[in-house]
């Protein structure tokens, strides 16, 4: 089979370009893709043109970064995905019912991707986006797909690669605190976001498993901080409805 080489490149760019947290440079595409800068320029702008990608100039600094018809085109996939389907309905009554923002993420290259969202008519706007990716220490999200992952193997690959950056001052930035966390949000049965990754916001959610009580996803709910905030009710809440898509998608309890 035939394949065209800048075809070829034109996807390894996209692809590199998604994996990348904080977008990257034409040098960095070029260097670590080892592609001549000339080719990488000429196959950037037409991504430019076709808006599936975008630049981005707020770190000093040009960089390049995911573009919306990339996530349209994306979106039209995860539209079919079972997961998606079982779930939009339970969290849109979720949301209803705290008054929140839920959403439905994923593990994918060791971050959460966030592949759902709802607002209800109360929720506050959030710094999460579809197509978001966040890391997994700060994130509720994140908390609850590592607590319940059975591949140690992965999970451990998943934890060293952690850097622990402060997001703000309740942040846990050591992986021994981290795997505490952990080891209460499996008692618990769901994970807390308390402002760790924005002082405003706190967020608690439950993993989603599939048939072979492997955990594939995870859901949560978001609001304003408040020091009223009744986490153990909304947490019972989300795990609930967690287990309800769970249960969905084949999963039974022992």
């Amino acid at each position: 089979m035939k394949i065209n080489r800048t075809a070829l490149r034109t996807i390894e760019i996209l692809e590199y370009i998604s994996k990348s947290k904080d977008g990257c440079t034409l040098l960095e595409l070029s260097t670590k893709m080892d592609i001549p800068k000339s080719s990488a320029f000429d196959i950037v702008k037409t991504l430019l043109f076709k808006k599936m990608i975008v630049e981005d100039y707020s770190s000093g600094k040009m960089r390049y970064r995911m573009g919306i018809h990339s996530f349209v085109i994306g979106s039209s996939c995860i539209d079919q995905f079972d997961l998606v389907e079982v779930s939009h309905t339970y969290l849109k009554t979720l949301a209803q019912h705290c008054q929140g923002t839920t959403f439905l993420g994923i593990m994918d290259d060791n971050m959460v991707t966030y592949i759902y969202k709802y607002e209800s008519e109360h929720s506050m706007i959030t710094t999460a986006n579809l197509g978001t990716r966040k890391s997994v220490h700060c994130t509720a999200l994140g908390k609850a797909l590592l607590a319940y992952m059975k591949d140690e193997k992965k999970l451990n690959q998943i934890l060293q690669s952690i850097d622990f950056e402060p997001r703000t001052e309740y942040t846990i930035t050591g992986l021994k605190k981290y795997l505490i966390e952990l080891e209460k949000t499996k008692i618990r049965g769901y994970a807390i976001d308390n402002r760790e990754d924005t002082m405003y916001q706190i967020c608690v959610a439950a993993p989603v498993f599939n048939h072979n009580k492997k955990v594939i996803a995870a859901i949560s709910c978001v609001h304003c901080y408040s020091p009223q905030f009744q986490i153990d009710e909304i947490g019972q809440e989300v795990k609930k409805v967690a287990l309800h898509i769970s249960n969905e998608l084949g999963y039974r309890e022992n």
